[in-house]
């Protein structure tokens, strides 16, 4: 038997939201890494929508949100594993690219297919993969990098934000490595192609070897030479900050990366993670907020409202966090980034556009669960048990508790519209509250 709390800290880190027959079920096995491997038994490959893959007019803007709407829904309902979503958006934070550039839907949920399809498979072949996928060689401009003109856009990220992080190439290392990635690029269908024509096939000298360096010869060195365990460590430490917390200790580098660096293999890596003491300790558990996505994802599991109803693509952008849009090359900045008053106030409209339908009590979605305008008829602790249940806001602090309870008592004494203001109020304040931010 496993600790429920722990379960349930898990779940939240991997698959969103503890829902309460995943907390049952992994409570259920023998111990934390039976738990674990359960989380982790992820089939592959997931089929793109034919709104998108097939259709001649993919690039365009309605198909744009169509796939935020279709990833958020797999997200929090369509996924029989939402760990292998949570890693498709972490490859996606990580092997950015931004549709605002790219400006191809289709180009971009085939990358996206290529993140889900490798999530947790071999870290190396993904990295060649992505090299060559349509979507980045368009937004890292390697489609246009010739050898009468080489681009070191893509070279450079490569080498500081994908494998390597500053300070562990040269300014040297980056144009060898432009030159060789000369010549990869598109054919008039947008597939990728290699033209040797375009390829500069002279010798250049990348990490001290002179020779005629080829693009996929350039990741190789980088993940089987003297710079793999720099790589295995880079890795390990940005998985950690998006499942435990921004600051990876350095006993969980040394014990991870290296095995990580033999083999390659993703899944083991993050099994790793999620069975060490440092996870499920308080500095951990206490220490990373829910991004925008994990926010509306968890508003969306806990009231059962799908992406058609609760449009969160007109709010994700308002909190900093657009599914196929980042921001630039970095990515997201992570935790404490989401905490401002701009995007706080976004989270706010996204709460009160799902209150006004957790009110009504006779539309279809919310004949199971009731009206929630019933919220002051009940006495104040149920009224808040009921929002703690509701949301899965437990344990919720005495700070929260306390406030909610001045406020319904205050609303009570004031008898102003209390079947009206107090329910709507109350409800929006649940979905603020720090607990739901918490992941």
């Amino acid at each position: 038997m496993n600790d429920p709390v722990q379960i349930a800290y898990l779940l939240r880190r991997t698959e969103y939201v503890a829902r309460p027959a995943r907390v049952a079920q992994l409570v259920a096995l023998p111990t934390l890494a039976d738990a674990v491997d359960d989380i982790l038994a992820v089939s592959t490959p997931v089929a793109l929508p034919v709104e998108i893959d097939h259709n001649i007019d993919g690039e365009g803007w309605d198909q744009y949100i169509f796939a935020i709407k279709w990833w958020i829904d797999r997200m929090a309902f369509d996924s029989p594993k939402p760990i292998q979503e949570k890693m498709t958006f972490f490859w996606h934070g990580h092997f950015t690219s931004e549709w605002s550039k790219v400006s191809d839907t289709r180009a971009m949920m085939r990358q996206n297919k290529l993140y889900r399809d490798n999530a947790l498979g071999d870290f190396g072949s993904l990295a060649q993969a992505m090299a060559i996928e349509p979507a980045m060689l368009v937004y890292l401009d390697n489609a246009e990098n010739t050898k009468s003109s080489p681009n070191q856009n893509f070279a450079r990220e490569l080498m500081e934000l994908f494998l390597l992080g500053v300070g562990n190439y040269t300014e040297g290392d980056v144009e060898a490595a432009a030159r060789a990635w000369t010549g990869h690029t598109l054919d008039d269908n947008g597939d990728y192609w290699f033209r040797n024509d375009r390829h500069d096939g002279l010798n250049k000298s990348f990490f001290g070897t002179t020779k005629n360096w080829n693009g996929p010869g350039i990741i190789d060195e980088i993940l089987s030479g003297a710079k793999r365990q720099t790589v295995a460590r880079f890795i390990i430490a940005k998985l950690w900050a998006f499942f435990a917390h921004p600051a990876a200790p350095t006993a969980v580098l040394d014990a991870i990366a290296p095995n990580f660096a033999a083999d390659w293999d993703i899944k083991a890596a993050l099994r790793a993670i999620l069975l060490r003491t440092e996870f499920y300790a308080t500095t951990a558990q206490q220490g990373l907020v829910r991004s925008p996505v994990d926010w509306v994802v968890a508003v969306m599991v806990q009231t059962g409202y799908r992406a058609d109803l609760l449009s969160p693509q007109w709010f994700l952008e308002g909190m900093g966090q657009m599914p196929f849009n980042p921001p630039n090359v970095a990515g997201w900045r992570p935790n404490a980034a989401w905490i401002n008053t701009s995007s706080m106030g976004t989270r706010a409209e996204f709460a009160r556009n799902t209150t006004w339908r957790l009110r009504d009590g006779d539309l279809p979605e919310n004949l199971a669960r009731g009206d929630m305008s019933n919220l002051a008829t009940m006495t104040i602790g149920d009224a808040i048990d009921t929002l703690i249940a509701l949301f899965a806001l437990a344990p919720m602090s005495t700070t929260t508790r306390t406030a909610l309870t001045n406020y319904l008592v205050a609303q009570r004494a004031a008898q102003a519209w209390p079947d009206w203001w107090e329910p709507t109020n109350v409800l929006t304040m649940a979905m603020l509250a720090p607990e739901m931010h918490l992941a």
